[in-house]
């Protein structure tokens, strides 16, 4: 089973060209699942899943979109979104995340984000998805284009599908030794 996690895991690639195929119920309720299976290392749970399913929304999301290099003239950049069949809006409810902690809750819920986007990608990937996470986003027009509360922090767009083509080959990893230290930094 490690292995097949591991292949899983490598596997996992940002792709953004998908089939127009709709995605089975129990497929993306296994997706949320994972999503909400992630870890919750202070039990606030800040981080939430919204779920975009119609095309104004999704319309509405792109335009917060910038490109990669973050250029804030770059408002739309994104559009490939828009043919997705599965948008989403990671985000941390702000009041959960510092409940317990204070402001040091917002890196706890961040990390916490992170790992349930991992989850995800992992469930969608084993029902044979590609997914795309997206970071390159102007978050407060993200908030108002789509109706947000001042106190949720949009974290990623997650996007899945199943794939237009073979996928290509992964990005090249560094070596385990060039990121695993013991005992000291090296």
């Amino acid at each position: 089973m490690t292995k097949e996690i591991l292949e899983l895991m490598s596997d996992i690639v940002n792709v953004r060209n998908y089939k127009e195929k709709e995605i089975p119920k129990e497929t993306l309720e296994n997706m949320y699942e994972g999503f909400r299976c992630g870890p919750a290392s202070i039990s606030t749970q800040a981080r939430e899943l919204v779920i975009i399913e119609n095309k104004s929304s999704s319309q509405a999301l792109v335009e917060a979109t910038l490109n990669p290099y973050l250029t804030k003239d770059s408002y739309g950049a994104q559009k490939w979104i828009i043919t997705a069949p599965f948008v989403s809006v990671v985000i941390i409810e702000m009041r959960r995340a510092i409940a317990r902690v204070g402001e040091s809750g917002l890196s706890f819920a961040m990390q916490e984000s992170e790992a349930s986007i991992q989850n995800m990608r992992l469930i969608a990937k084993s029902e044979g998805l590609v997914t795309a996470t997206i970071r390159e986003f102007d978050g407060e027009k993200l908030k108002k284009n789509l109706n947000l509360p001042w106190y949720v922090i949009p974290v990623a767009i997650v996007t899945a599908g199943y794939p237009m083509e073979e996928e290509s080959e992964n990005t090249p990893k560094l070596e385990m030794m060039e990121v695993v230290s013991k005992n000291r930094w090296t």
